[in-house]
């Protein structure tokens, strides 16, 4: 059995993807998945080993390469098209590409639903996890029953050399980055003062950017490639961040967890499964980040050290 999976992006979003599939080739090895992908997040894929042959989506290149890329798709066929993403892009691609079971989200956008058989839940309102949004797709090819809390493998992940950086055996790992400013928490640099002066533990800060803040911490910033994110997560003894992919991925990885939520619902991007006992999350009452204290993180840090 040969699954194109269309799910693009973002990254979070595409953990959430992995998650499901790996459930998939779990309870079916035999099965080929294919993946299109944004072009710079492919590395994460890479690392797991679930999928067998990449398609790099370009956005904003222009028609001539959204054509070409549904021609390179065209060359195989299928015996499942996924659409995990649900918009007018991915839906024009599961139409062009070869196969007969083309499936997409039934709360799908853009119109995206009147392109192939709809799945799963319709409205985008009700309190429902990502991930349980998209476990109906594992039903098209016959699957009922599946372990929620299957753990993401990452045999292909780049080893970052702890020793050479001068990170110790045991540290709590800040992401403090998000990609929209109303779901970053503004008090990271509160809270890694707090931890090197109370808690005395290593800190290590990674993202995408350099750290605006000296203190006692390893900076990562900038440094990492998103094959080596899983290799730096599994290492960690605790992993403290925003809604954001690497709180989806430390949820994947069983990671010890403190995620911080604003704007955003924890029931519906939060730690899955919800159940996961190494993972606490904080939600702010008045959806402002602001209003998460460093001293209630600290404290689900501690609870998570004992």
């Amino acid at each position: 059995m040969k699954i194109l999976i269309i799910k693009p992006s973002s990254l979070g979003d595409i953990i959430h993807a992995m998650r499901v599939i790996a459930q998939l080739k779990h309870l079916k090895s035999e099965v080929e998945i294919h993946w299109v992908i944004k072009k710079g997040l492919e590395g994460i894929i890479e690392a797991s080993d679930l999928v067998e042959k990449v398609y790099l989506f370009e956005r904003g290149a222009g028609l001539f390469k959204f054509v070409r890329l549904i021609r390179e798709i065209r060359q195989e066929e299928f015996d499942f098209i996924f659409d995990m993403q649900g918009l007018l892009r991915s839906a024009i691609i599961t139409t062009g590409a070869k196969g007969s079971g083309k499936v997409g989200r039934a709360d799908g956008r853009e119109g995206s639903v009147f392109f192939y058989k709809s799945i799963g839940e319709k409205s985008r309102k009700k309190r429902i996890h990502a991930i349980e949004r998209l476990l109906p797709f594992l039903n098209e090819v016959g699957i009922e029953n599946y372990n929620r809390s299957l753990p993401l493998a990452f045999p292909s992940s780049k080893d970052v050399d702890l020793e050479n950086l001068g990170i110790n055996k045991s540290f709590i790992l800040l992401f403090p980055e998000s990609r929209r400013k109303e779901k970053q928490w503004p008090y990271f640099y509160n809270l890694l003062d707090e931890i090197s002066d109370r808690l005395k533990i290593q800190v290590v800060v990674a993202g995408n950017e350099k750290p605006n803040h000296s203190g006692n911490f390893i900076d990562l910033g900038g440094q990492l490639s998103l094959n080596e994110l899983p290799s730096l997560i599994l290492a960690a003894s605790i992993v403290v961040t925003n809604d954001s992919a690497p709180l989806h991925l430390a949820s994947a990885l069983n990671i010890k967890l403190v995620g911080l939520f604003g704007p955003t619902s924890s029931s519906n991007y939060g730690p899955f499964p919800q159940s996961q006992s190494s993972s606490f999350t904080l939600q702010s009452r008045t959806n402002d980040m602001k209003d998460i204290s460093v001293e209630d993180v600290l404290l689900n840090i501690c609870k998570l050290l004992k």
